[in-house]
């Protein structure tokens, strides 16, 4: 029904840059309720412009894209601009009337189940009945498979028109509102139709007309569950993007949202569903602006499906549609742990939380987490965000191709390893741009390879020769550029790779070691002496093999640093067979889709070999080496990091001067009286392996006399064994009496490197390097933390080929590890050097030299909440840091101002401040002052306070379980208890032995001085480390610095090897 429309005498003009015609406007009047008489037209810019007499105005509407205005009112100033709410007022005042949609998935000549998409021709005879089944049909086909199917896509289209005319029906009963649905072809034959948008955020946008002008304009907006669900399901994404999501990402630029879709591009093979994407291709062709459908943050929109593709275009992934994975699932998965714990976890690696503050205060959230397995949560968790950010840029370059679908960008968001993401990508690299199948190309041959490809009719290869053309010349270089084609499309198949994954499952692939033939002629060894040694050293690889499956990490670091020195030849050992299965899997692709002749089986099966053995053996080589090697290299960095860890925790030599020898014949032996507080009291260089050996002993003597030491430290490296010789000669001699001394052998690993360092001379600017190096030796064993984290911990000596792996890797978890050990052994900030503050979680070096600046200005800290004070220590590094910072009476008060009362005395524990209010509950629970902390009668009536239940306690104290432990063990502890008492002690000695002492199956005691896939190494006191191979260990698991009883089982005193059992 129509009615007459009261004369216009204001109009607002609604200029829509995305109208890129007249053709497709879609101009809307709305009315108001009251006698108001004001209009709104929409029209494209092209319109606006042939208009004299409007004038600009600016329409601001949060829902929409923001939209330029004019206006015909001369009463409103160009400059005016109405807001949201004054807009809407405006235009929702209207009076509806009979509206027709047009429905652009109708049409006339639609016959059967096709014909009931439209309202008018199907709700009059299907029973509500039917379309309940039908809809049980569709949920029971999404919860059976991911894809939809034409036939449950027709049902969806069905049921969401019932739905709209429902909805429509109850609002016809307040309104005389109307809705019919037609064909897009009939609305277009009817005069009495004007044009208005259907926007629906949940279901495909459609166009829609009205026969009455006073409601062109008129939105429908529906909610449709069951289409975003199938819509969900069929894009693999976890919501549906509307309209406005699409243009807040960025995605889309100058789109219109009610874009209708045509009756013809639905009956596309495939029925398109939904699609920003495709809305996107529209504008770039209306626009010729290059828009991309993977933008910035990785969101997905969902786009057409792929086009058929001919043979040299690889389809690489199935009609199986993919989910992307989420985060904590994949720590879950990776990690064998709770999937609530996983999500706890990420929640605290966001919020910039250390492992070693997570491993001590956040115990309630990872359940009780040692801290070696968060930091291997912690590198899974780094492996995802590499592995996404990978994935990304894999999607960008794709799409750049033009290859982009939503298969592909499952398949990507799937993938859940870098390995994983490279094979996906692969058939998408660009080949070289000379590679041989580029060639063949740039000859023209692509058209004949595609027709070998698809079995069809070839014409004779004589016919393509041209003598004038390298690669034309004869019929062999022809045949050879065609078979180059098909090489590189099998190689990049999908089903190849598939064939790779599942082939590799089963096969058994060695890896093969000999002696290179270059060997021999090595210019890296400048004599006969380097090059026996280094020959020696890889023996046992020059005939070595071993499968991918049984060969050791050992094995593979060792094989490859002898490839790297040109000593060893690798080779990779595929089974014939692997090939053979592989060819099966490949060519039956192609034997299928058309009549092969015996040229193209042979062509093929040509085409097959060149592929597998200029490309699919190299790609499965690599494949193998890269997994071996990573898994080789991780085993190292965590070998190395244990026994990093065993070091730093090595106990001090609290109390005791130390004299420090660095050993040193040339340049003698560099003595460094060093006190108990480390300083340095006196230094002096001696030559006991001349012949001006007695004023060497004499200076010795007044040395430990003067100082009254009783301890000396002997640095490990050149001349050791002939200085422990010297002093166990000294000893026994009683040239030090009455004073008692021994002696123990420090390593001295690093402490040469650290002696030349900045950081050293700045320490000791007046100093000689070497005797800095015997200072580093003497500190070593008074505090070994201190001194420890001062060197480079590759320069430690206490990995397994540490130089051969990574940086980055390494050094990253060696520094985790050292700042989990600094923190958790805790740092008295008023002694502490910049080498250790910066150690601490949450503190760096620019923190760490504001702390000393501090302390240096306003005297030492007498309490942890003086750390904010500091310049770039905000709450968060505080929250970190807090914990692990000590604050002793000892230190804090050696100022004589200083005022006792400022101490916090729970500031000397690791309690968190955190939880001070808790402690101090339970303190007066067991009725304890703080005053008497550390005592035995302070840790008594808290040990027996604490053996009530826990939870009860814990309860009563408003806490968790965790939390009051902390509480209870950092009440626990004795005054100047520490962590590292737990360990073993150096072992001291006054007698000297040799590898000349030793005979086999001699019972001895030694120290573990490191720790390997392989063995270990133990130090018995006779210069040389002896091995205890790993399959004599019986199951026993060592440690750096612990002590052990060995049986020396062989001896080679050439090579200086010592074998050893336990």
């Amino acid at each position: 029904m129509s009615r007459n429309l009261r004369p216009k005498t204001s109009t607002v003009i609604v200029i829509d840059d995305e109208i890129d015609s007249d053709d497709d406007l879609d101009v809307t009047f709305e009315r108001r309720k009251d006698d108001s008489d004001c209009e709104v037209e929409y029209v494209s810019p092209k319109a606006s412009g042939a208009s004299r007499d409007i004038r600009k105005l600016l329409v601001i509407d949060l829902d929409k894209p923001a939209r330029r205005a004019v206006t015909r009112d001369r009463n409103v100033a160009p400059s005016d601009s109405t807001n949201r709410t004054e807009a809407r007022a405006r235009l929702e005042r209207i009076k509806e009337k009979s509206e027709v949609t047009i429905d652009a998935e109708y049409n006339d000549d639609m016959k059967g189940e096709r014909q009931v998409r439209s309202v008018r021709g199907r709700t009059s005879k299907e029973s509500s009945k039917i379309l309940g089944e039908k809809k049980d049909r569709i949920e029971a086909s999404s919860s059976r498979t991911k894809c939809i199917t034409s036939e449950t896509l027709d049902d969806v289209f069905e049921i969401e028109t019932e739905t709209r005319r429902k909805r429509n029906e109850a609002k016809s009963k307040d309104s005389d509102f109307e809705v019919e649905c037609m064909p897009g072809r009939a609305a277009k034959g009817s005069k009495h139709c004007g044009k208005t948008s259907v926007i629906d955020t949940d279901a495909l946008s459609g166009k829609a007309t009205s026969k009455d002008k006073s409601t062109e304009g008129k939105s429908i907006a529906g909610n449709l569950d069951l289409r975003k669900k199938l819509l969900n399901n069929k894009t693999g994404a976890g919501h549906e993007q509307t309209n406005e999501d699409m243009y807040n990402n960025g995605v889309q630029k100058n789109v219109e949202p009610e874009a209708s879709i045509s009756a013809e591009n639905r009956k596309r093979k495939g029925s398109d569903v939904s699609t920003a994407a495709k809305k996107a291709k529209k504008v770039e062709r209306a626009s010729s602006k290059k828009l991309s459908a993977v933008n910035k943050k990785d969101e997905f929109l969902s786009t057409d499906e792929s086009e058929s593709k001919g043979p040299g275009q690889t389809d690489n992934f199935g009609e199986n549609v993919h989910t992307e994975w989420s985060e904590p699932d994949y720590l879950s998965e990776f990690n064998q742990i709770d999937k609530q714990i996983a999500q706890n976890l990420i929640s605290l690696f966001k919020d910039d939380n250390t492992i070693p503050f997570i491993a001590r205060y956040r115990k309630e959230m990872t359940g009780g987490m040692e801290p070696e397995q968060l930091r291997s949560i912690k590198n899974s968790y780094d492996s995802l965000k590499s592995i996404k950010k990978r994935g990304l840029l894999i999607l960008k370059t794709i799409d750049k191709l033009g290859k982009w679908n939503p298969e592909i960008h499952s398949a990507v968001t799937a993938a859940k390893s870098l390995a994983e993401l490279e094979t996906i990508y692969a058939p998408y690299k660009p080949g070289a741009k000379r590679s041989l199948a580029e060639r063949a190309k740039e000859l023209g041959l692509a058209p004949i390879s595609e027709a070998v490809l698809l079995g069809k009719v070839v014409p004779s290869l004589s016919s393509l020769i041209d003598t004038d053309r390298n690669g034309l010349i004869n019929v062999n270089e022809v045949r050879q550029g065609i078979m180059h084609i098909i090489a590189e499309v099998i190689s990049k198949d999908k089903i190849t790779f598939e064939g790779i994954r599942e082939l590799r499952k089963k096969v058994v692939i060695n890896i093969q070691s000999t002696k290179s033939k270059s060997a021999g002629t090595l210019k890296v060894a400048n004599d006969v002496k380097q090059k026996k040694e280094d020959h020696h050293k890889y023996e046992k690889y020059f005939h070595f093999v071993a499968s991918e499956r049984s060969i050791r990490d050992y094995q593979i670091l060792a094989i490859n640093r002898g490839e790297s020195q040109k000593i060893l030849s690798v080779k990779i050992i595929i089974p014939d067979w692997f090939k053979d299965r592989l060819r099966e899997r490949c060519l039956r692709k192609y034997n299928s889709i058309g009549k092969v002749s015996s040229f193209h089986h042979d062509i093929l099966n040509e085409s097959f070999d060149d592929a597998y053995n200029r490309l699919i053996k190299k790609f499965v080589t690599r494949q193998v080496r890269h997994e071996l090697n990573e898994k080789a290299e991780n085993a190292s960095v965590n070998v190395f990091a244990n026994n990093l860890k065993k070091l730093l925790l090595t106990p001090p030599l609290r109390g005791k001067t130390v004299l420090g020898i660095d050993p040193g014949f040339t340049h003698g032996c560099k003595l460094a009286m060093v006190s108990q507080c480390g300083d340095v009291l006196e230094t002096a260089t001696i030559y006991p392996h001349t012949r001006s050996q007695k004023h060497s002993v004499q200076v010795l003597v007044d040395l430990v006399k003067n100082y009254h030491c009783t301890v000396i430290a002997v640095g490990s490296e050149t001349g050791c064994r002939e200085t422990e010789k010297f002093l166990t000669d000294l000893i026994q001699a009683g040239v030090f009496h009455p004073i008692d001394v021994s002696y123990t052998i420090v390593n001295e690993c690093g402490a040469s490197i650290y002696s030349c360092s900045t950081e050293a001379k700045s320490e000791f600017p007046n100093l000689d390097p070497n005797i800095i190096s015997a200072v580093s030796i003497a500190r070593r064993l008074q505090d070994p933390l201190a001194e420890l984290v001062k060197v480079d911990p590759k320069n430690l000596g206490v990995g397994m080929y540490q130089h051969d792996l990574p940086e980055k890797q390494l050094q990253l978890t060696l520094g985790e590890v050292i700042m989990e050990t600094v923190s958790f052994v805790g740092v008295d900030i008023n002694t502490a050097s910049h080498c250790l503050l910066r150690r601490v979680a949450g503190l760096n070096a620019a923190k760490a030299t504001n702390i000393i600046n501090r302390r240096n200005t306003c005297g030492p800290y007498k309490n942890r909440s003086e750390l904010l004070l500091v310049s770039g220590i905000g709450k968060k590094s505080y929250e970190q840091c807090a914990g692990f910072i000590r604050i002793l009476p000892e230190t804090a008060l050696l100022d004589a101002s200083s005022r006792k009362d400022s101490l916090v005395y729970l500031d000397q524990t690791w309690i968190h401040p955190e939880s001070y209010d808790v402690a101090k509950q339970f303190l007066k629970g067991c009725g304890c002052h703080l005053t008497d902390l550390g005592s035995d009668e302070f840790v008594q009536k808290v040990t027996s306070y604490a053996n009530c239940d826990r939870k009860t306690l814990a309860k009563q104290l408003d806490t968790n379980e965790t939390t009051l432990d902390i509480i209870i063990n950092g009440l626990s502890m004795k005054k100047g208890e520490d962590i590292r008492i737990r360990e073993e002690a150096p072992l001291f000695m006054n007698n000297f032995r040799c590898i000349d002492d030793l005979c086999v199956n001699t019972r001895v005691r030694g120290t573990v001085r490191n720790v390997t896939s392989f063995g270990t190494f133990i130090d018995i006191g006779v210069g040389t480390n002896g091995l205890l191979p790993i399959g004599k260990l019986k199951g026993q698991v060592l440690s750096l610095g612990e002590r052990v009883d060995v049986l020396v089982l062989s001896i080679n005193k050439d090579r200086g090897r010592i074998s050893l059992t336990l």
